[in-house]
C-alpha cells in the first residue's frame, strides 16, 4: 500500500490552486457604474467640466470596488447632444438620451458653482427611472465623499425594497401619448438615436415629434400627423433610412 501511494505524482501549484478555488464560495460580482456629467460656472462662464476635473478625480479615487465612475467621452456624438447650458438647466431628456450609449446603472449630473470661497455643487442622480437630488459644499474630497455615500444609501434602499417580480403591482392610469406611435428598431450605434430624431424632425417638424421611450436599441416616438396612418406610413417608407416591417403597422427598421 505504501509503495502504491508513494508512486503517485505530487500535486503541482496549478492543481493546488484549482482545488482551493473549488472550496471557495462562488458569488456573482455585479459592478455598478456611475456615469458623471459635470458643468461648471466660474467667473460668469459656464462650461462642460472635463474628465480631469478635481471633483471627478476625487470620485474615481474614493469609489470602492466593484463600483466604477465613468466620465463621458465628449466626442462628436456627445457634443451634438450635450451643451453646458443643457447640463446647467438639468435637461433630463438630453442627459438621459446622451447617457444611453454608456448603459450606466446610475446617471449623475453635477452643476458646480466655483465662484464662491467654497465650491457649491447641485447633484441630480437618476437610477431605475427615479431622480434624486443632493447639494454639497466644501473641498472636493468632502463633496466626493458625500455623493458616494448618498449613492450607497440609495443602492441600499433599492435593494431593501420588495422584489418587483413578486410584489403586487399597482398601476395608476396612464394617459396615452397623442398622435401616432412609431416604433423604430435597430438603433444600435451610439449616434443612431440622434440621427433618427433629426430625420423625423426634418420630416414632420420639431413640434410634432415627442420621444416616448428608448431602450435596447428600440425607439418609440409619438408623431402628430393630420392625415391618415396610411399617409404617415407612406412618407416614412419613401425615406431611405426607414425600412417598414411587412405587417402594415408603424414599425420600421433603422437603416
Amino acid at each position: 500500500m505504501f509503495n502504491k501511494l508513494s508512486a503517485r505524482k505530487p500535486l503541482n501549484r496549478k492543481s493546488i490552486l484549482a482545488l482551493l478555488l473549488m472550496l471557495l464560495p462562488c458569488h456573482a460580482v455585479v459592478a455598478d457604474t456611475l456615469l458623471v456629467w459635470m458643468a461648471e460656472e466660474q467667473a460668469g462662464v459656464r462650461d462642460v467640466a472635463p474628465a480631469a476635473h478635481p471633483l471627478a478625480s476625487e470620485l474615481r479615487r474614493q469609489v470602492a470596488s466593484p463600483v466604477s465612475v465613468l466620465s463621458p467621452l465628449m466626442d462628436l456624438t456627445d457634443q451634438q447632444a450635450i451643451t453646458a447650458d443643457r447640463l446647467w438647466q438639468g435637461d433630463a431628456q438630453a442627459v438621459l438620451a446622451a447617457s444611453a450609449r454608456y448603459a450606466p446603472d446610475y446617471i449623475v449630473l453635477a452643476r458646480i458653482d466655483a465662484q464662491g470661497a467654497e465650491p457649491f455643487t447641485e447633484w441630480l442622480i437618476w437610477h431605475q427611472g427615479d431622480r434624486q437630488s443632493l447639494s454639497t459644499q466644501g473641498d472636493w474630497p468632502v463633496q466626493a465623499e458625500r455623493l458616494l455615500a448618498f449613492v450607497s444609501e440609495l443602492s441600499d434602499r433599492v435593494a431593501a425594497e420588495p422584489d418587483q417580480l413578486t410584489a403586487p403591482l399597482a398601476l395608476a392610469p396612464v394617459m396615452a401619448p397623442s398622435g401616432y406611435l412609431l416604433t423604430l428598431y435597430r438603433l444600435d450605434q451610439p449616434a443612431d438615436f440622434l440621427d433618427a430624431m433629426a430625420q423625423l424632425r426634418e420630416l414632420f417638424g420639431s413640434q410634432s415629434i415627442r420621444p416616448v421611450s428608448f431602450n435596447a436599441g428600440t425607439l418609440r416616438v409619438s408623431i402628430d400627423y393630420e392625415g391618415a396612418v396610411s399617409g404617415l406610413r407612406g412618407e416614412l417608407q419613401r425615406h431611405p433610412r426607414f425600412n417598414a416591417l411587412p405587417d402594415g403597422q408603424l414599425e420600421f427598421f433603422w437603416n
